[in-house]
């Protein structure tokens, strides 16, 4: 029974990362794929010895993009105590698991005595116990409402932070926005404010969790004036993505999509019909 749920542990601890860190993960099929070999390489490694070097490889692999998303999604966040945990439990959970499957792929753990295989076992424990006392009783903001994050929920300010929002809102209004890979480091250079200070306006002033979102929203809306008009019904979608300031086609077609659950050439498509397109003879 330890063996078999041995094998859940790194699949539910790289799941558990990406229901925090991501507001809106996407689950693909090759995922569960290889959660389900991670589980099933466990289950047969006491009988198959090549099934544990095909765990401990994925099982490091699990545990080296769970430390990618605490890394990938830390200059975005705007939620502080994410970015607070994240800069000691993911990554010593990650670290750990890494150490973990490395001595176990490299048969280090042949010799190791006996009270480390529960000392293992505790020390998950303790961080699963950790996590759940963080995340569910001291943060609950953490987690994001249950309907979309389409919807915002704005809190009191104080006065320092309502003037720099003001500025914020200042710089955006002038286009900042069409910035190339623009970061919270450069809008507050331009704003004349503290980093954190950008991010707790943004996050408290306006409600939006993740810079991205806060920026594509600028983004896409200039990007719908565009595909709605039907003078510029012949503009490749590529050159729109990259005149409001993305940098590829890839992040415009989901930024697009999670705000209007459609691509960027149905949304065109909707809008103008090819009758409208036509110039007038």
């Amino acid at each position: 029974m330890l063996i078999l749920g041995a094998g859940l542990v790194p699949v539910l601890s790289v799941w558990a990362g990406a229901e925090v860190f991501i507001d809106r993960p996407a689950f693909r099929p090759w995922h569960g794929v290889v959660a389900a070999l991670v589980v099933v390489s466990t289950w047969l490694a006491p009988f198959l010895p090549v099934a544990a070097t095909v765990r401990g490889a994925l099982v490091i692999l699990l545990y080296a993009g769970l430390l990618g998303i605490a890394v990938s999604t830390a200059p975005g966040d705007l939620v502080e105590t994410r970015r607070r945990f994240r800069r000691w439990f993911v990554a010593l959970m990650a670290l750990m698991g890494l150490g973990i499957s490395g001595i176990e792929l490299l048969r280090l753990d042949s010799n190791l005595p006996p009270w480390m295989y529960p000392l293992h076992a505790a020390g998950f424990l303790v961080l699963t116990l950790l996590f759940l006392l963080w995340a569910v009783r001291v943060a609950p903001g953490v987690w994001p409402p249950q309907q979309a994050v389409k919807a915002k929920t704005a809190m009191p300010l104080s006065g320092a932070d309502a003037a720099v929002l003001h500025r914020v809102e200042t710089a955006m209004g002038d286009g900042i926005w069409r910035t190339e890979g623009l970061t919270i480091a450069q809008l507050a250079a331009a704003t004349a404010a503290p980093e954190h200070r950008v991010r707790t306006a943004i996050n408290k002033g306006l409600g939006y969790r993740n810079f991205a979102q806060y920026i594509n929203k600028f983004r896409i809306e200039a990007a719908c004036e565009v595909l709605s008009d039907p003078t510029c019904a012949d503009t490749p979608v590529l050159t729109i993505a990259y005149d409001v300031g993305f940098a590829s086609i890839g992040p415009f077609n989901r930024a697009f999509r999670q705000i209007h659950d459609q691509s960027p050439t149905a949304y065109r498509n909707a809008c103008v019909s090819p009758a409208a397109s036509r110039p007038v003879a």
